[in-house]
Formats: structure tokens, sequence, C-alpha cells
């Protein structure tokens, strides 16, 4: 139990506060690279799913409450995302990253403090994020260790761009880059919430490790297709994200595979 709240722990906090160092080194020239970087980790976010996650739960499980578990994981994720976008009152945060780099709009004052809430906001639904992640590093882990283990390095890839989403409006809105970095890798904390929680589930027999998986799988579906290629689009209306996506998917079943 405790070695795996600590891979998903790490798996979190390591991957987004890596991202947040990441992104404070490239500063505004990132936009090209976070594009990149963000079809990557959805590649391997797909193949987490698809190779790992929904096959596993197959085994364990019927395909009829595999399938339900998974609509229902990508449900509860947009209710979530939903609530946090009226609660913040700031639905259009893609298209504020999307103004990152041009410098005038980040001289004015106005438009800096709009960037710091779109970092905010970023970093509360990066959090709710992690938390189906968490699970999936802890179901898999109460089903095969070493299936917790290639879950949890597979994440820790996938939050790297997902922590320079955090930290590069947060630094443009004018947060001291430690305070930027620090929170950043905060975000990543919930993981360990869902990899005590995964692990709970996971004791519970197989059909729990079915289900848990699944719902994570639908999670990350969801945060994958609409959440996170949204983003890559506009920052990036190029071929080059949909190369890094099939990259991504590659080396995610590759490492399903070897580890």
């Amino acid at each position: 139990m405790l070695e795996t709240l600590l891979i998903s722990c790490a798996a979190g906090v390591i991957g987004t506060g890596t991202g947040g160092v990441i992104g404070l080194l490239l500063g505004e020239s990132s936009k090209r690279s976070m594009s990149y970087l963000l079809s990557f980790a959805s590649g391997v976010m797909v193949s987490i799913v698809c190779f790992d996650l929904i096959p596993e739960s197959l085994e364990l499980a019927s395909l009829s409450t595999v399938v339900v578990s998974i609509i229902l994981g990508a449900v509860i994720v947009q209710f979530l995302n939903a609530l946090i976008d009226r609660l913040s009152r700031t639905p259009e945060t893609h298209v504020e990253l999307e103004e990152l780099h041009h410098q005038e709009e980040i001289l004015n004052p106005q438009r800096k403090q709009s960037m710091l809430m779109s970092g905010l906001v970023m970093f509360a639904a990066i959090s709710l994020h992690n938390l189906p992640e968490g699970m999936a590093i802890g179901s898999g882990a109460s089903h095969d260790a070493q299936m917790g283990l290639t879950l949890a390095v597979l994440i820790a890839l996938h939050n790297i761009p997902e922590g320079m989403s955090i930290g590069v409006p947060l630094i443009a809105g004018g947060m001291a880059k430690w305070k930027a970095v620090l929170l950043t890798a905060l975000s990543g904390a919930p993981t360990l919430v869902g990899g005590a929680l995964g692990a709970y589930l996971g004791s519970g027999g197989d059909a729990l490790v079915a289900i848990s998986l699944a719902l994570a799988a639908g999670a990350m579906l969801y945060v994958t297709y609409c959440e996170i290629l949204p983003q890559v689009i506009l920052l990036n209306q190029e071929r080059g994200p949909a190369v890094f996506t099939i990259m991504g998917i590659i080396l995610g079943l590759l490492m399903v595979h070897a580890l």
C-alpha cells in the first residue's frame, strides 16, 4: 500500500513539477513546444487507456460493465469541469493560453491578471484530472505491481506538458517563478488521493478493480479529447502535433509491453 502511494505521488508531483520547470525555462517561446508536448502526452494517454486499462478491465469484468464505467468516468469529469468553469467564471482558459505569446497583451495589467486567473483555473482543472490518474495507478498496482509501476511512469510523462500549461500562464500573469513551479508541482498531489482510492477499491476484488480501471479510462479519454487536444488546436494548427500524437501512442504501446 505504501509503495503504491509513493509511486502515485511521484507520478503526479514529479511529472507536473518538471513541466513547471520546463515552462519556466522556455518562457514565451514555448507556444509551439507546448503544442508538441501536449500532443505527445495525448498519445501516451490514449495508449494507457487502449492498450492497458481497457484490456485489463475486460479480463476482469463483462463488456457492459466496462462500457458503463467508461461512460460514467467521462461524465463525472465533464460535470466537475463545468462546475470549475462556472465557479471561476473563466470558461475561455484555452483562448487565454493562445494569446500568451503576444507581448503587448502580456504587458497589459488587465491581461496579466486574466492570464494569472487562467493559470489558476488550469491548476484546479489539472488537479482534478490527476485524481483518476492516481486511481488508475492504485487499482492497477493492487491487481499487478508491475502494471502499477508502468502506469506511474507513463502518467508521469503525460503530466509534464500538463505542468507546463499551468506554469506558463502563472508566470506570464506575474506570479513569482518559484511560487509558480511550487504550485504546479502541488497540482500533482491529488494523484496520491486517487492512488489511495484506487488501492482501496482494488482490494475489494476483481469486479471493483475492473470498474475503477474503467472509470479512470473514461476520465482520461475525456481529458484527452475534450481538454488537451482542443488546447493543442488553439496553439498550433499545423500537422506537427498530429505526428507527435502518433509518436506518443507508439511510445506508450512500447512501454506498456516492455515494462
